[in-house]
């Protein structure tokens, strides 16, 4: 579900009559990083080369501000005065089927999560004479990285308000919902694809259901670990 969190996207260069295409095959083990307070403050991330050429990449943080709303933005980290998060090291020279290791290491002990993403981006190499104009795609991921608080605190308002399922999440920390299901007043009719979520510190977000005034059960998943919880339903 959360290969849409990497954002994987796909840069194409060139154009060949030839239909000529040269793949950079990198891969990263994880795709979501979580920093909890009472544990060390570093992970390693491994960026392996599944191709048969050298892979040349690049490695950036952005900083996310004010993550899940409407104004988020994302700030890349490259005054070494404001860093509060490091990437290192921030050019990788894999070699084909190889596999090299990034660090990374946490500064700050923040009394609200922060949210860092780690783009992992391919370099495009010269294409050799011998292989003429071609296509060549490269892929880059991007990793989430998630900063618990010192002390985080649980605290969402779920509501059901006629056909919408209204989550606030009034903690410091984040929620993911998900595997939402509903059926009607009767028991019956049940859907188990209505949607799914992560809310971020004080985001809120509106779940459109497909009956009214009936119960809805979900997954939670937050720094607690995950469980299933029902919301009932006014009637």
């Amino acid at each position: 579900m959360f290969r849409s969190t990497i954002r994987g996207f796909i840069l194409c260069c060139g154009f060949s009559v030839y239909a000529n295409f040269l793949q950079a095959g990198i891969n990263v083990d994880r795709t979501i990083i979580n920093f909890p307070a009472d544990q060390a403050p570093r992970q390693d991330i491994i960026v392996s080369n599944q191709g048969d050429e050298v892979a040349y990449v690049k490695v950036e943080v952005l900083e996310v501000i004010n993550p899940g709303e409407k104004n988020e933005e994302r700030r890349l980290l490259n005054n070494l005065e404001d860093i509060t998060f490091v990437a290192s090291p921030a050019k990788l020279v894999i070699p084909a089927k190889g596999r090299k290791q990034v660090r990374l290491v946490n500064l700050a002990a923040p009394d609200k999560e922060k949210v860092y993403r780690i783009n992992f981006t391919p370099v495009e190499p010269p294409l050799a004479k011998a292989e003429g104009m071609g296509v060549r795609i490269l892929v880059a991921y991007q990793v989430l990285a998630l900063i618990h608080p010192t002390e985080p605190l649980e605290a969402l308002d779920i509501t059901v308000e006629g056909k919408t399922l209204i989550v606030n999440n009034k903690g410091n920390s984040y929620a993911l919902i998900t595997n939402l299901k509903q059926c009607d007043d009767k028991g019956e009719n049940c859907q188990d694809d209505i949607g799914s979520k992560r809310l971020y510190a004080g985001n809120i977000h509106r779940f459109e259901l497909p009956f009214e005034n009936a119960d809805v059960s979900f997954r939670l998943t937050n720094f607690k670990g995950a469980r299933n919880e029902t919301v009932k339903a006014e009637r």
